[in-house]
């Protein structure tokens, strides 16, 4: 795969977690690491635009559950009484 040389400038917090990720041996380096990092994202976005056109945008409801899918592990109500 062809690559090219650019400049980004990110918050200090996010290089660091990217330098930590190369010092332990998570990530090759840190072009790498942010190169997966927007590789990822464009990943989501290409398959939350297949679901959208499927079945149509998420509605609050959903983009709720699966919020609280993501930060507390289970977002299924359901299981929770």
């Amino acid at each position: 795969m062809a690559t090219e040389k650019i400049t980004v400038t990110v918050p200090a917090e996010v290089l660091e977690s990217a330098r930590a990720a190369v010092a332990s041996g998570a990530a090759p380096s840190v072009s790498a690491y942010v190169s997966e990092a927007v590789r990822d994202r464009a990943e989501r976005e290409r398959l939350v635009a297949a679901v959208e056109h499927r079945w149509g945008p998420f509605d609050d409801d959903a983009t709720d559950w699966a919020r609280r899918i993501f930060e507390n592990g289970d977002g299924d109500s359901r299981r929770n009484s």
